[in-house]
């Protein structure tokens, strides 16, 4: 059986003050940020106590505490620490509603991080409804059309994929894939991810030639950029071979399962 995994979908950092000087603590949230995303957490999470100490002195609830409290979320968020993540997370909302009000896109992305941790830890009855609302007011505050928006609504079809509804992730799926892909920068991760989940619901119904280009298109992404080569596209992948199978196309099979082993995570 598939198990579906709660990719990180890492919403975008938006300035909460495009005003605001360049200050300290902006450069140590800069180094934290290099050093997460060479996989180096320990100094990342070191980095970014000085950028918190440094936005402090401007106020507990100044716009630039939040900022630093959203790369605490996401870095204790892929630290597995999500009870944690939570409380920077939080935090963080408080502040933004508290500066702009809840009808407010900062408000909703912070929501759907919130709504990730509780979905990577398997508790999708929290997860949902903060999903749900996060759409709500993405939708309001950036557009129905907005990557944003479509950033929560594909955590969601995952959601929904993950108990088995089928259907009403497919539509999901459906629904952001061209959203995702005119995005003035479009993030190929999450679109792999998107395209390789609704090849998998499709699969699961037994759909195979709708799910087929889907697997194909994401294989091809994969192939192109190393990075885009997670545990949940390999999962997703690793079932195009035994679906081909079933379509009776053995020898295309054998040579798609070498070639996707070949790129992919042992």
């Amino acid at each position: 059986m598939f198990r579906f995994l709660a990719a990180a979908f890492w919403i975008p950092t938006l300035a909460y003050n495009a005003q605001l000087p360049p200050a300290s603590w902006e450069k140590y949230v800069d180094q934290a940020v290099e050093f997460q995303n060479a996989r180096r957490f320990a100094e990342a999470e070191e980095a970014l106590a000085p950028a918190m100490r440094e936005a402090e002195r401007l106020g507990a609830d100044h716009p630039a505490v939040a900022s630093v409290l959203l790369h605490v979320g996401r870095l204790r968020t892929l630290r597995h620490d999500y009870t944690a993540a939570r409380l920077a997370f939080n935090r963080a909302l408080n502040i933004t509603d508290k500066v702009y009000g809840r009808e407010n896109l900062q408000y909703g992305l912070l929501l759907t991080n919130i709504a990730m941790t509780y979905h990577q830890e398997g508790q999708y009855s929290s997860a949902e409804p903060l999903y749900r609302r996060a759409i709500s007011i993405l939708e309001r505050t950036a557009g129905p059309e907005h990557d944003s928006t479509a950033v929560a609504e594909a955590g969601m079809a995952k959601l929904l994929l993950a108990e088995r509804r089928n259907t009403e992730a497919e539509t999901l799926f459906e629904k952001v894939i061209p959203v995702l892909e005119d995005a003035g920068e479009p993030d190929e991760s999450i679109l792999a991810s998107v395209l390789t989940n609704l090849a998998e619901a499709y699969r699961m119904d037994g759909r195979y030639a709708k799910a087929e280009p889907f697997y194909r298109r994401a294989l091809g992404m994969v192939e192109e950029k190393p990075a885009l080569r997670t545990d949940e596209i390999g999962l997703g992948l690793g079932h195009f071979p035994p679906m081909l199978r079933k379509m009776k196309r053995k020898d295309e099979a054998r040579d798609l399962d070498a070639q996707i082993k070949s790129i992919l995570p042992k």
